[in-house]
């Protein structure tokens, strides 16, 4: 049978408050049993000098041991004398009405409590104990059992008598408890330990549960959320509950929920994009040629190279939707070496030369260097970056208005990296569409015009070739009143493909 997780922290909390509450019994029975032992000692102790005293003048007026060893009772009697004159009056008077009135519920204890002889007292222990012995000087055992008297245990307190030491009180260091009352008094309390840890295991289980439970429900939560997520259902979101790392594990949850409900509509527009775009020249293509097969259209030089241009546009978009799935996936190979970014740009406004004519498009290029020459050195592919800046000049030239300006300005941020801004002139784009200018197959015009002939990839591409360098691409507006680019490049990459 498998257990649940709230079954097995139940069982855990259980454990542990099981375990203490054993180590603590164990601990608190064994101080109690010794303690117990040397208070009840500590108390008779407290009781020899006047048992001595007693002794000493039972001795002065008999002039032998002999009365006490023919007369038990003497023995008693006069140990009960000698603690009577230390005990409490009330209480000596208490211990006379119960003798007088057994059985009777007449007494009450004094209001100031026990002292540790009014205890001893009134306990009605009886004095003649087994470890309490009558020596004669000669340290022979006069009243007491002889075989209950241990020498290296017992404690002997002499008797003086005029001077002259007449005979010995001993007191044998108790080692357990013997006595009726004594033992009782102990087992009661260990029945109360017992009945105490049988409750504190039960209040431990009470608590233990309800604990458990709500320590796991967020666990659960998220177990179920996971079974929902994977049948598909991403808009499922969980209640966030406290500050630990089980609150952190539901966040991490919404967290992983929203993006996969953002990937999943992402998906659904990324097809539904590819297949307008793709459906688009087709239909063009399949249109021309019905015509000519119908003479409606003749096939001239004008259909051939209309039919070629839309040949050129498909060819480019599959190129593009290619080429970008294949960075995505990272199967592009960057073979990454010292480069000159200046160089590499200057090779791209020289290509895009004559176009740029053709557009009546101005070039500008501006070299901020902090050092004495104007190389820009930094590790990287030389033919990624050149894919680069011609995916950045093309779509200057397709998107730039005739008689347009574009200004580079390529400068060193210290010695960490390489910052290119690129700023073109108008048409500006929106607050609105700046940060969707890398989403793939995103042009501004909602209406998607072909006239400009793009595809709405390059940007994503060339954000695809930026993160492969580590580094960042921003878009913002340009103070040409057209678009700015903001690319980051490290000097240095920390990772080579």
């Amino acid at each position: 049978m498998r257990l649940g997780i709230k079954y097995k922290l139940f069982f855990a909390l259980l454990s542990a408050h099981t375990l203490v509450l054993i180590v603590m019994f164990s601990i608190v029975n064994y101080n109690f049993d010794r303690g117990f032992r040397e208070y009840v000692s500590r108390i008779e102790e407290q009781q020899v000098p006047a048992l001595v005293a007693g002794l000493a003048d039972f001795y002065r007026s008999t002039g032998s041991w002999k009365p006490l060893q023919e007369d038990y009772n003497m023995w008693s009697d006069l140990i009960r004398d000698s603690i009577e004159k230390t005990a409490d009056p009330e209480l000596v008077a208490l211990r006379q009405r119960r003798l007088q009135n057994p059985g009777r519920a007449i007494d009450r204890l004094p209001p100031n409590g026990f002292t540790p002889n009014d205890w001893y007292y009134a306990s009605e222990y009886s004095p003649a104990r087994p470890y309490l012995h009558l020596l004669d000087a000669q340290q022979n055992v006069v009243v007491g059992t002889p075989g209950d008297f241990n020498r290296e245990l017992a404690n002997l307190h002499p008797i003086i008598v005029d001077g002259k030491e007449v005979g010995f009180l001993s007191v044998t260091s108790r080692q357990q408890l013997s006595a009726q009352a004594d033992q009782l008094f102990a087992e009661e309390q260990q029945t109360f330990f017992w009945q105490l840890a049988a409750f504190l295991f039960v209040l431990s289980a009470l608590v233990s549960f309800p604990t458990a439970t709500y320590l796991t429900r967020p666990l659960r939560d998220v177990v179920a959320g996971t079974r929902v997520l994977s049948s598909g259902k991403f808009d499922l979101r969980l209640p966030v509950r406290g500050s630990d790392e089980i609150s952190q594990l539901s966040e991490d949850f919404n967290t992983l929920a929203l993006t996969l409900e953002e990937n999943s509509k992402a998906r659904q527009q990324w097809i539904a994009d590819i297949s307008h775009e793709l459906r688009t020249p087709l239909a063009i293509l399949q249109g021309e040629l019905e015509s000519v097969q119908d003479g409606i259209r003749p096939l001239n030089v004008d259909t051939l190279e209309s039919l070629h241009a839309e040949v050129k546009h498909l060819n480019t978009l599959v190129n593009d939707l290619h080429e970008l799935s294949m960075t995505d996936m990272g199967a592009l190979v960057y073979e990454k070496h010292q480069v000159d970014l200046l160089d590499i740009i200057g090779q791209s406004f020289d290509l895009h030369t004559a176009l740029a004519k053709k557009h009546n498009l101005k070039l500008g290029l501006t070299v901020d260097s902090n050092g004495t020459g104007r190389e820009m050195k930094m590790l990287g592919d030389p033919n990624r970056l050149q894919q680069l800046f011609d995916n950045l000049l093309t779509n200057t030239l397709r998107y730039t208005d005739p008689g347009g300006e574009l200004r580079v300005h390529l400068r060193e941020n210290g010695n960490n990296s390489v910052v290119v801004e690129w700023c073109d002139s108008a048409p500006g784009v929106s607050d609105e569409h700046l940060g969707h200018l890398f989403d793939r197959l995103y042009r501004v015009d909602t209406s998607r015009n072909r006239k400009k002939g793009g595809s709405g990839l390059g940007l994503a591409i060339c954000q695809n070739i930026v993160q492969a360098h580590e580094g960042t691409i921003v878009a913002s507006h340009s103070p040409l009143g057209g678009l700015k680019l903001t690319i980051h490049f490290p000097r240095r990459a920390n990772q080579v493909a």
